[in-house]
């Protein structure tokens, strides 16, 4: 079978999309043929965001860094990688950084949301071999916290969309305090590079972990580092991929050495490049992680010039009967006219049936998920509280803090999971509701007849709003949006990670100094007390912080949704009214001109039906359909 990145058919689909868009644009359907334009441009160039995630100190910063030579990530032997640091193509070296926003200042959405748009505090532009010193302290020169530091550079691999995010480090598998947070970005990226080192074979909590990214975000990579540093890595190695099989992980596992890969570089020597590894990671990037967005474009391309065809098709065949046809032309014209009334119905301020779900669905949305979070938090205070009544808290603490924390993680990435599953669902509503009404906008050819010579055009549903365009583009489909990664990790990671939350702290220190004066006075009632508040804390804490990004999430997903439908309904307008316009030459057209336009819209109706014949075609390349 033909892959999706193989450049025949690729080459083939971008010929067809320039071709559908001449045709537009010679149609007089500008906005058809920008569309087009579009997709053709994201064929090569749409964001494809990975994340390179990990425990701490396993060299999640130095992957990047040797995958694009330039230390453009924090990398020190002592100190943790503060923020997360999103790095994408750039013709020009150039950093920035994002400040945090202040306590209680609404988050930024990613542009194109329209009035879901928040406004998120300016970019510092900073010299970018400073980039790698503010990643690892977190802050700015006047000690204010930071959400993100952003780098472009012209490197080749980043040349087709592939934005790398470095985050900060991740200790405890899914007893960390920041996995819960982890796993909601994990679930909104386009593919992961979990990095683990040739130390040790894989532990527990690291196998945990690649569990559950495994089951949010398949498209997933794992990398082992270090392997110049431990002369028994192919041992490790194999004992990891056994470690995966055992767990049902399906991960491919790439060594790698970013010491060798810089010496090869340094002395232009292939078998140490060969040793070193990051070619057969690049490989396996472009091959696993970017095949996807590949594929992804290629359907949504499909899918384009299906539609507009249509509609151009569907505007020939109705000048082509009223042109042909003089006796029915009164009737024509009736039908045209009504096919506009019911366009205008599902756009501008008459739409109110499918606005009104996307408003009534979305709510919906946000009181189940606050309900979900109300509830989880309830069962787990519920259950910790038991735990700690029948324990002494004063002795039992270092065990009841991973285990809450893995609790909660566990309860928060359930109640994201079942969000991004009711978007979806949202999302296929809304369609249903759409096309509903959409059908009514039914094609005049049907009734006008087909020309003659038996002329036909494969009904395509192009126009249909498909749950792989709406549902998931919607919700997760931030490479519809050039500020989308910043989104992202504002929507996810905020507030950075350890930082801004520190679960052991808020479960530890804060209980702490209490509870060993309580155990000293043996008070252990005010200790469990005392535990039962911390605990109420941590929790109150952990559920405002989730109810922030989901909330997040369901006003972008909204924005998504409903400006994908607005422009939907935009196109049927402009279709139906380039029809009538169609009908009404034709009526007006003396004998002569008629027939001479006769014969030019036979011409034309036929070379956009080869269009749409090739692009039957492409659509089974590949397993598109």
């Amino acid at each position: 079978m033909t892959s999706a990145t193989d450049p025949e058919p690729t080459a083939e689909l971008v010929r067809l999309l320039e071709e559908a868009s001449a045709r537009a644009r010679a149609a007089d359907r500008p906005d058809l043929a920008d569309k087009l334009d579009l997709r053709k441009s994201r064929l090569a160039s749409g964001t494809w965001n990975v994340l390179v995630a990990g425990e701490f100190k396993r060299g999640k910063s130095t992957v990047v860094n040797a995958l694009l030579g330039v230390p453009v990530c924090g990398s020190d032997p002592v100190a943790h990688t503060a923020v997360p640091t999103v790095v994408r193509y750039g013709e020009r070296p150039e950093a920035s950084l994002l400040p945090d926003a202040p306590v209680g200042a609404p988050s930024s959405a990613p542009s194109g949301a329209s009035s879901d748009t928040s406004s998120e505090p300016p970019r510092v532009p900073i010299d970018i071999r400073a980039a790698a010193d503010y990643a690892l302290r977190g802050t700015d020169d006047s000690g204010n916290p930071l959400r993100t530091v952003e780098v472009a550079v012209p490197r080749e691999l980043l040349r087709d969309g592939l934005v790398l995010l470095d985050t900060p480090g991740i200790g405890g598998g899914f007893a960390a305090a920041a996995a819960a947070a982890a796993m909601r970005a994990l679930s909104l990226a386009d593919g992961v590079i979990v990095v683990t080192d040739a130390s040790q074979e894989l532990t527990a909590s690291e196998v945990e972990f690649l569990r559950h990214a495994a089951s949010v975000c398949p498209n997933l990579i794992c990398v082992m580092t270090k392997i110049d540093l431990y002369p028994q890595w192919r041992r490790i190695l194999d004992l990891d991929r056994s470690h995966l099989r055992a767990a049902g992980i399906e991960a491919e596992i790439v060594a790698v050495s970013a010491p060798l890969r810089e010496l090869a570089i340094d002395t232009n020597d292939p078998a140490l490049l060969a040793e070193c590894g990051f070619p057969v990671l690049v490989d396996r990037i472009g091959a696993r992680l970017l095949s996807r967005r590949a594929e992804r474009a290629r359907q949504q391309a499909v899918a384009a010039v299906h539609g507009s065809l249509r509609q151009l098709s569907d505007a020939l065949s109705t000048e082509h009967a009223a042109l042909t046809q003089p006796d029915q032309r009164a009737e024509t014209l009736r039908r045209v006219e009504d096919r506009r009334q019911r366009a205008l119905a599902v756009s501008g301020a008459q739409a109110s049936r499918w606005l009104n779900t996307v408003n009534d669905r979305f709510a919906d949305i946000q009181a189940r998920t606050d309900v979900d979070l109300g509830e989880a938090c309830r069962r787990l205070e519920a259950d910790a509280v038991k735990r700690i009544k029948d324990s002494d808290p004063t002795r039992d603490w270092p065990e009841i803090t991973p285990w809450l924390q893995r609790r909660t993680n566990q309860e928060l990435t359930d109640v994201h999971t079942r969000l991004l599953a009711l978007i979806d669902e949202a999302a296929g509503e809304v369609s249903a509701v759409f096309d509903a009404t959409a059908a009514d906008v039914g094609a005049v050819t049907t009734a006008a007849g087909a020309p003659a010579g038996g002329l036909t055009l494969n009904r395509l549903d192009g126009r249909g709003a498909g749950k792989l365009e709406v549902g998931m583009q919607a919700a997760r489909g931030w490479s519809l949006s050039s500020s989308v990664v910043t989104t992202l990790l504002v929507t996810t990671l905020h507030p950075g990670f350890l930082i801004a939350l520190p679960i052991t702290a808020v479960l530890g220190t804060a209980f702490a100094a209490k509870a060993v004066s309580g155990y000293r006075t043996s008070r252990l009632d005010a200790a469990r007390g005392e535990a039962s508040r911390a605990v109420a804390a941590y929790l109150g804490q952990s559920r405002a912080d989730a109810s922030r990004a989901a909330s997040d999430l369901i006003r972008h997903s909204r924005g998504r949704v409903r400006d994908y439908f607005l422009d939907q309904s935009a196109e049927l307008t402009a279709a139906a009214k380039q029809e009538q316009q169609a009908a009404e030459r034709a009526v007006h057209a003396d004998q002569q001109a008629a027939a001479t336009r006769s014969v030019q819209a036979r011409t034309e109706l036929t070379q956009v039906s080869q269009l749409l014949a090739r692009a039957e075609q492409l659509a089974g390349v590949g397993g598109l359909r």
